[in-house]
């Protein structure tokens, strides 16, 4: 579309306002599917928008990630929603994107002159997929912990340049504070730094190339007859309302799911990630051992490379579906095939702990930090000590006992509660400690320690506090009972 000169008294900023809006014309017969684009670009605004408020108050650190993330939620007002918009808005753009993307390759619009502006919708799509990664591990609860390091661990499996590139997001052997830096800063400075530009270009071609006319054939002069203002304008401000409107009732109703802290020491769970990649996970289980790379890399590598030559691979001029029976055949294959893949993967459950009662420890924060060990190496030339008190490790019987069972013995834990078989003297009928800490983790157990009677209000338990024990004995104590509960 050619630009009209500026007629006298019309400013540069009116000229460009005609030109991208006022008097551009689109082909005639262009329905809602075709706002899509525009749904997706201001469904982004909104991300960058809440992302930036968030980041106000997020700390990028494994010992303050969580706090923070519970902070927003619970301690600033709208954080809540404002986190909830975010994590529905982050599914809205995928599920945006994938249509616009199945549009445009069912209406054959990826096809000459229109070549540049397909690939650079391709990449778009890979960064938006990287931002559903990277920003996974940003909560720093158990769900974002393992699901990130079975993604990282897939990453790994890519031949040549894996290894390195897991190695690389990591910040070494495994997931620590280097990880959530790095994935902080892939998400709000490097995948933005490549959005914008790609983004900008991307709009630019769509005004400069014009929307495809329905049903055109390659070559066929492209007539615009439609007005873009108000028409079309409105079908896209419809589609955006929409999809707006959706994102923030799930944000109102459902909020931001957050689980228990993250735990490397973890038993038994089972993570699960993100709807829009449980595809490519549930694909995993079909292939074992050397055959693993199939579903991480050469399977999603043929299918990316498909998308990125599909304007030369369909040769056709024909643009309609019903003229192009079998690239929409395939199409239609690979997105139902797609599909089934996720419903497969959405159908079996993964682990879920919930975050535990927000209460105040002694260091100022709601979530006690993770736990030292129970029992450190001896030093060298010397006698192994206690873990709590610092002295030779207590014995039953004239068998050594651990530092947190000498702790359970000092407090008279069994005077209510049992230990294979042991204990409750008083006769209270108090869970035995080989069950106590079930389906819990270490903040939880410390937590309960600190304050029983906040989980229930009807325990005769007493306190931390009136029981005279500090943090350290607190957090070794917790952190023995799920050895307990590990045992086999």
């Amino acid at each position: 579309m050619n630009a009209r000169a500026p007629s006298p008294g019309r400013g540069p900023l009116r000229a460009l306002l005609d030109e991208w809006v006022l008097e551009k014309r689109v082909p005639a017969g262009c329905g809602f599917l075709r706002a899509l684009g525009t749904a997706l670009l201001i469904v982004l605004v909104s991300q960058a928008v809440t992302g930036m408020f968030l980041a106000l108050a997020y700390v990028p650190s494994p010992d303050h990630a969580y706090d923070a993330i519970r902070a927003i939620d619970d301690d600033y007002a709208g954080g809540r929603l404002l986190r909830g918009m975010h994590h529905w808005g982050a599914s809205a753009v995928m599920l945006l994107a994938f249509f616009h993307m199945a549009r445009v390759f069912l209406t054959g619009a990826y096809k000459r002159p229109r070549q540049l502006l397909w690939l650079v919708g391709v990449a778009i799509f890979g960064v938006l997929g990287g931002f559903g990664f990277s920003g996974y591990l940003l909560p720093w609860d158990m769900k974002a912990f393992w699901a990130t390091d079975v993604g990282l661990n897939i990453v790994s499996t890519v031949p040549l340049v894996g290894g390195w590139l897991a190695d690389l997001l990591r910040g070494g052997p495994e997931i620590g504070a280097p990880t959530l830096a790095r994935m902080f800063a892939l998400h709000v400075l490097f995948l933005p730094a490549l959005l914008v530009p790609l983004a900008g270009l991307h709009l630019f071609l769509v005004h400069k190339l014009g929307i495809t006319p329905p049903g055109a054939r390659v070559g066929e002069p492209e007539v615009k007859s439609d007005p873009f203002y108000p028409d079309h304008v409105v079908k896209e401000l419809v589609v955006a309302a929409v999809a707006l409107a959706v994102v923030l009732v799930l944000a109102w109703k459902l909020g931001p799911p957050l689980e228990a802290p993250a735990n490397r020491d973890a038993q038994g769970y089972t993570p699960r990630p993100e709807w829009y990649f449980l595809g490519l996970f549930q694909l995993l289980k079909y292939f074992e051992g050397p055959a693993i790379v199939v579903g991480t890399a050469l399977i999603p590598g043929a299918l990316t490379l498909l998308l990125v030559l599909a304007p030369w691979l369909d040769r056709s001029p024909e643009r309609a579906p019903s003229r192009r029976k079998v690239a929409v055949a395939i199409g239609v294959l690979l997105f139902a095939g797609l599909g089934a893949l996720t419903i497969a993967g959405a159908m079996d459950k993964g682990s879920h702990l919930p975050p535990p009662p927000r209460v105040r420890v002694g260091d100022g924060s709601y979530v006690p930090p993770p736990s030292p060990p129970i029992e450190p190496p001896p030093k060298e030339g010397g006698t192994k000590t206690d873990g709590a008190s610092g002295a030779a490790p207590a014995t039953n019987g004239g068998k050594p006992i651990s530092a947190g069972e000498a702790l359970m013995r000092k407090y008279e834990c069994l005077r209510c509660h049992t230990l294979r078989g042991e204990g409750d003297e008083l006769g209270s009928g108090a869970p035995a400690f080989e069950k106590a800490a079930k389906g819990h983790d270490r903040a939880w157990l410390e937590a309960l320690l600190l304050e029983p009677k906040k989980f229930h209000k009807d325990t005769e338990m007493p306190s931390a506090k009136e029981n005279d024990m500090g943090d350290e004995d607190r957090k070794a104590l917790a952190g023995w009972l799920l050895e307990v509960l590990n045992e086999k």
